[in-house]
């Protein structure tokens, strides 16, 4: 009976500045997974969190204001006020800082209670973008972003763009950005979060080395001493899976170098300022044409045959002859056994012969037509 008292107690709340009750939103803004890491996010104006008591039931607790659950917002000032604690300067503490400051504030009056601190919606940011990117100006983003986000909302870094610059924050404070990967890892050198009204400039590439991608797309990256395609490709991200190591190449004043062979791996070449590496992906689908009703891409899978191929490519048309050329690399394959059960590899094309008939129609039918002219022509002169 207590409990359920209590539950009504709670219901007939409304926290301050919340437009609904706090049941109510509860289910629109919590969330397993915390937003930040609540060691390391810096809470600021704007914030938005959630603040569980537990703890306390009495109608004393409820008439100072006290709910279960309720949702606030960093004022302008710094400060969290909450219903029953009072403001208390949360501008950069850490989330669980913040929450550690929550308890000690309500410990001083009611010793039973025990408060959360949970991170809700973060605080919108303006943040200035310039330098090598190739749509510089003013972006909105939120505070759990980083200078890396910032960038892409500018467009990328440009062709001869750097990927290191720095930050300059509204204390005068200068943060060096490194987008380069961290070898063998999926995170970059140095990318800070972003901080409201920031400057983010990216620097020019002063001893380029050029990446032409299979999509013709130039990058650049600054050379480091005495690096080699290994390392370069390290601080590239790794290679890709879809990277095809044996056809690229890296180019040098007119010359084509191997970057990879199956016996050493990648080459130990030493890197100079102006090398380009062509990088050369595998197809990641079939081509098949000829005598089938959607003749084009089909995607790659490696279970799939030649007649599996044919099938997805719509089926055979009724002039098809059945017999099929394979193409790899410009080179017509030789298919051990049944051609149609053959597997194939990615960029291979399909050709699906049309019948002799078909194929030779105009031929055919220029011999028909000179055989009736000349029986027309006998007939006449007979006459």
């Amino acid at each position: 009976m207590l409990l359920i008292l209590t539950v009504l107690l709670a219901q007939s709340i409304q926290p301050a500045g919340t437009a609904a009750s706090a049941w109510e939103m509860r289910g629109t803004y919590e969330t397993v997974l915390e937003l930040a890491d609540r060691n390391s996010y810096l809470m600021g104006p704007g914030d938005v969190v959630a603040v569980t008591i537990a703890g306390g039931s009495s109608q004393y607790l409820v008439s100072a204001g006290f709910s279960p659950w309720a949702v606030y917002a960093v004022g302008g000032d710094g400060y969290l006020s909450v219903a029953g604690i009072g403001a208390v300067p949360v501008e950069g503490l850490t989330i669980e800082e913040a929450q550690r400051e929550l308890q000690r504030r309500a410990s001083t009056y009611y010793s039973s209670l025990t408060v959360t601190l949970s991170l809700q919606e973060p605080r919108l940011l303006r943040v200035n973008v310039g330098g090598m990117v190739n749509e510089p100006g003013t972006y909105v983003l939120s505070a759990l972003d980083r200078v890396s986000d910032a960038i892409h909302m500018a467009g990328g870094i440009s062709t001869f763009g750097s990927r290191k610059g720095w930050m300059l924050t509204q204390s005068g404070d200068s943060l060096e950005i490194d987008l380069n990967m961290v070898p063998g890892t999926a995170s970059h050198v140095s990318d800070p979060f972003l901080l409201n009204n920031a400057d983010v400039m990216m620097a020019v590439c002063t001893d380029p080395v050029f990446i032409l991608t299979p999509d013709n797309h130039l990058e650049t990256r600054d050379l480091r001493p005495e690096e080699d395609l290994e390392s370069l490709m390290a601080r590239m991200g790794g290679v890709r899976g879809n990277m095809d190591l044996r056809r690229s190449l890296l180019l040098r004043e007119g010359d084509c170098f191997p970057i990879w062979s199956d016996s050493a791996g990648f080459s130990r070449m030493e890197l100079y300022a102006g090398d380009t590496l062509m990088v050369v992906s595998m197809e990641d689908s079939v081509v098949v044409g000829g005598a089938v009703n959607r003749p084009g891409r089909v995607p790659y899978s490696p279970e799939n045959t030649v007649y599996d191929y044919i099938v997805l490519a719509g089926g055979p048309l009724s002039t098809s002859g059945g017999g099929v050329t394979v193409l790899r690399e410009g080179r017509e394959v030789n298919l051990e056994g049944e051609e149609r059960e053959a597997r194939l590899l990615p960029g291979d094309v399909v050709e699906l012969d049309y019948s002799w008939f078909q194929k030779n129609s105009a031929l055919i039918s220029l011999i028909t037509s000179a055989i009736s002219l000349g029986i027309t022509l006998y007939s006449i002169s007979s006459n």
